[in-house]
């Protein structure tokens, strides 16, 4: 089996970009009589940010208004900011200049914690300005939250389930919180407490897809592959658009053994978006399904969007050991542990084509040859084609072809000269579209070639 690669169900955490933080009414402004449009940078910190930005900065401007205010103000500008695209350094700044003038809003150092977050940034300076937050304010639920999304991402897991635990005491309906707390259960490898925290969070909120493709990881750790495979339902449903619910829902249905259906999902994954793990993964169930070339075509394809994925290596790997070219499957197993050397499964094949090796060489294996009465019409210690390697590397698809060869010489000495002409043509035409389909995604040899037999034999018969 193929170590398949699964997406990243449960590392992104799916949430607004920032909270949005409603000021009331209880600032002593000073506002120019023409400048009376401030007033919605007070109220209406849910306006578009073409509104709030230049409200705003009235207030931020106005020298007589009180540190606290322009604070206050510079907040809503903030996140004003943070939601226009590319507005992350200047909301940042934003912050900044907001807890320079007020070091003990509570609201101002989440907020700037949570764009550190956001950036991508550094953090460990996420964390200590959530943790001066609820310094500041030991009853903010979303501060701890949001410190325990940042635990989470730098893999302190225990520290993460504290700060979730204490932003559910507090605010025990917050969906989020609940989420982020079940995917960090699943993190650390307690499925059932993942399940059961991803399912509050769907009761809370059901419209939330990325709990539902989640949750379904989680039930596919447990072997529920049907659940699995609903709850990624669910997230398609809801978001169709997301590539990642395709592609999660694949891996479950393939593990079902269901290749076509994951097929199609992979399909849909790849038309939103062209990753190296969708084709890998695709790859995988081609070469499952026993298509080897579409399988080699994925992986390449694979490759050439990302030439260090080390998954698609011991995956190629894999198909090359199935059609006996040794050579080629240890020079991708070397190069998947190059690439990933605590990859186990890498290691487990190289040993075995290692000793492969050394008792049959490394020259490809030949199970069929033409002379053999069983196998393939045609030389395999001459194939050059792809499609031939293949069929010769296969025992069902080499007596598959030698029966076409045989039924076609049968048909053509019975049929009248006219006959023989069209006969000689739908042959050619039949292994000249076998040589250039083959290796194309949903291209299945060994259907096409029964289904010349069956023609065959009619004309036979």
């Amino acid at each position: 089996m193929c170590g398949m690669h699964p997406s990243a169900q449960m590392s992104p955490f799916a949430r607004p970009s920032l909270r949005a933080i409603l000021l009331g009414a209880a600032m002593s402004l000073v506002i120019a009589a023409p400048a009376l449009a401030a007033v919605d940078c007070v109220m209406g910190s849910k306006a578009a940010p073409a509104e709030l930005i230049p409200a705003c900065s009235i207030i931020i401007d106005q020298a007589s208004n009180s540190a606290a205010d322009r604070a206050a103000a510079l907040l809503v500008r903030g996140d004003a900011n943070a939601r226009t695209s590319g507005g992350l350094t200047q909301a940042l700044r934003d912050i900044d200049r907001a807890i320079a003038l007020d070091g003990k809003n509570a609201k101002a150092w989440r907020l700037r914690g949570d764009l550190l977050r956001e950036a991508g940034g550094d953090l460990s300076r996420a964390a200590a300005d959530l943790s001066k937050a609820i310094e500041l304010d030991p009853q903010d639920a979303e501060a701890y939250e949001l410190r325990g999304v940042v635990y989470t991402n730098q893999r302190r897991l225990d520290r993460a389930l504290a700060d979730y635990d204490q932003a559910i005491k507090l605010k025990g309906d917050d969906a989020q919180a609940w989420s982020d707390r079940g995917v960090t259960y699943y993190l650390s490898g307690d499925n059932e407490k993942a399940i059961r925290d991803l399912s509050e969070a769907l009761r809370l909120d059901p419209n939330r897809p990325r709990s539902y493709t989640n949750r379904g990881a989680a039930y596919k750790k447990l072997g529920q592959l049907d659940k699995s495979v609903a709850d990624d339902g669910e997230a398609i449903r809801l978001d169709p658009k997301v590539a990642e619910y395709y592609d999660n829902r694949g891996l479950s249905l393939a593990a079902m053994s269901k290749y076509d259906e994951a097929i199609a999902d992979y399909d849909q994954a790849l038309r939103l978006a062209p990753k190296p793990n969708f084709f890998t993964n695709r790859g995988d169930s081609y070469q499952l399904k026993g298509e080897f070339g579409a399988a080699l075509s994925d992986y390449e394809a694979a490759l050439k969007l990302d030439p260090n994925f080390a998954q698609t290596y011991n995956n190629r790997a894999v198909l090359y050991k199935k059609m006996g070219e040794r050579r080629k499957a240890l020079a991708d197993y070397d190069t998947a542990l190059k690439l990933d050397p605590g990859n186990d499964n890498a290691t487990a094949g190289r040993r075995t084509m290692i000793a492969e090796i050394a008792k049959f060489g490394d020259e490809p294996r030949r199970p069929l040859a033409a002379n053999s009465g069983n196998g393939p019409s045609f030389d395999c210690a001459t194939a050059k084609r792809e499609v031939e390697k293949v069929i010769c590397a296969d025992p069902q698809l080499g007596v598959l072809d030698r029966q076409i060869a045989e039924t076609y010489e049968r048909v053509l000495k019975v049929v009248t000269k006219r006959s023989a002409g069209d006969l000689r043509k739908t042959q050619r035409d039949f292994l000249a579209t076998r040589n250039t389909s083959f290796g194309r995604p949903g291209y299945d040899l060994k259907k096409v070639m029964q289904d010349r037999l069956q023609r065959l034999n009619a004309m036979e018969s």
